[in-house]
């Protein structure tokens, strides 16, 4: 055999080789990108692309659609098309599964969890559970749906609303608290990373929880706490509770046998600060008349001029009359005294650091009030420190600017306050001054199972006025927000 044939017999062994080896190693090179993972189901639940078989899809003629080229992955060239292609009956491609599965957020088991957070002056209970269970309790023939509109997520609310109003009760000790209404909220994601839902935002199933939330008023610092739980719903037979007071937290257990789980004190929450005092207007020394005593003495005065003028004696002599009439008037000038202030009621206040004393401490208080939870209680609060019409209208924005946004939002605590008053100038239209101030509030809470800050810092103008014998603030033009 000549040389040249035998190393061309070689050649072709070789490439028939490499072609074999390619051809065993290209499905499984593939690009990963074009496979899709449809991961762990809920039970019962179905998806639209695993539901029967499609049908047959007719025979067509003319060049094949080509598929658009996905996010990432190069478009393929376009292959050349013959004028007329009959392809075979085949049936078509399933279409991609609509629900996410690789998300942080994907619920791969039912959930069932509760939170309890106790705060000075208000408790809050809340409960999680994943849709896909609270839809099979609903409704136990009716299949899953893929994903809930907002008309739906709407529904599940109303009705578990009623369902659930005697699901939770609290007792301080042995003190049964009012149950108020439960407020309940279509969520998004898992316990400790959940997300709010826009209005109108569609939700897939597998990414949806409902949220139960009872808040209630307690004392700023309760010695032991009963929860009690009845809503076992689809066979749930235990419920874990995570409890958050102060900076610690620990976890429990509610079961369908023992329904109640019981949180001891022990000391170990902290009670709130006390208000900061409201500032005190210092008053000048007054002049004090002795209105009683001169009241005295001028009455016996006219009596002993009438009895000269009628020509009337005394009995025993002028000389004990005038003893007593003294004596009287010596007793009787320190029984009704009227302090008479002399100079001006309230000092001008023209330097910062005057206003600043009283500015800071007026502003805090404002705060504070709203750790109380029975708007009662806010309003009295609020009125040590706000006058006027200012007292309503300060409710109802603080109340906004301190309410998480979405509709599973809750009430921030503030947790650390300052201000700064930049100017002075007297009140034009009386007695006070005005002060061009900022300030930051920066609060925190927590709610089901994980904490949301909040930053709030103003820029406004504020008017303060003597009340009484206490600086009020009666007027607030807000000039700047920033929420960090």
């Amino acid at each position: 055999m000549p040389k040249h044939s035998l190393t061309s017999h070689w050649c072709s062994v070789l490439l028939l080789t490499i072609f074999v080896v390619l051809g065993s190693v290209a499905p499984i090179g593939m690009r990963a990108q074009d496979t899709i993972k449809i991961g762990p189901l809920q039970p019962l639940q179905t998806l639209p692309s695993l539901g029967p078989a499609a049908p047959v899809a007719p025979q067509m003629k003319g060049p094949l659609p080509q598929p658009a080229p996905q996010a990432g992955v190069p478009a393929a060239a376009p292959a050349a098309t013959s004028p007329e292609i009959t392809p075979p009956a085949v049936p078509s491609a399933a279409a991609p599964p609509p629900l996410p599965t690789s998300s942080t957020v994907t619920i791969t088991a039912p959930i069932a969890q509760a939170y309890l957070y106790i705060e000075p002056y208000q408790t809050r209970f809340e409960v999680l559970f994943d849709a896909a269970t609270v839809l099979a309790w609903l409704a136990p023939e009716a299949a899953l749906p893929a994903a809930l509109p907002a008309d739906q997520q709407k529904q599940i609310v109303d009705t578990m609303a009623s369902r659930a109003s005697d699901w939770c009760s609290l007792s301080v000790g042995d003190q049964a608290l009012q149950v108020p209404m439960p407020l309940v909220a279509v969520i998004k994601g898992l316990p400790g990373n959940t997300l709010p839902l826009k209005e109108g935002e569609e939700v897939a199933l597998n990414q949806a929880l409902v949220g139960f939330m009872w808040e209630f008023a307690t004392p700023p610092g309760p010695d032991e706490m009963n929860v009690t739980w009845k809503g076992w719903i689809k066979g749930t037979t235990k419920l874990p509770v995570r409890v958050f007071f102060g900076p610690l937290s620990e976890t429990g257990e509610i079961h369908s046998t023992i329904k109640t789980f019981r949180w001891r004190n022990q000391g170990r929450m902290p009670r709130p600060a006390p208000l900061v005092a409201v500032p005190q207007i210092p008053l000048p020394q007054p002049f004090r008349l002795p209105l009683g005593g001169i009241l005295w003495l001028v009455a016996g005065l006219a009596f002993y001029i009438y009895l000269k003028v009628k020509d009337h004696k005394l009995p025993g002599g002028s000389l004990p009359y005038f003893f007593v009439w003294l004596l009287g008037g010596v007793l009787m000038s320190q029984l009704l005294v009227l302090p008479i202030y002399t100079g001006p009621a309230a000092q001008a206040i023209t330097q910062v650091a005057q206003a600043q004393k009283i500015v800071s401490p007026l502003l805090r208080n404002v705060y504070r009030a709203f750790d109380h939870h029975a708007e009662s209680d806010v309003y009295d609060v609020l009125a040590r420190s706000v006058d006027g019409e200012l007292l309503r209208k300060l409710y109802l924005e603080t109340i906004q600017a301190l309410t998480l946004d979405g509709r599973e939002g809750t009430r921030v605590t503030i947790a650390e306050f300052s201000a700064t008053v930049d100017k002075v100038e007297a009140n034009p239209k009386g007695a006070g001054f005005i002060a061009d101030c900022n300030w930051m509030a920066r609060g925190i809470v927590g709610h089901w199972g994980h904490s949301h800050p909040r930053v709030n810092i103003y820029n406004a103008r504020i008017t303060i006025i003597p009340v009484k014998d206490e600086w009020k603030l009666t007027g607030l033009e807000v000039q700047e927000v920033r929420r960090l």
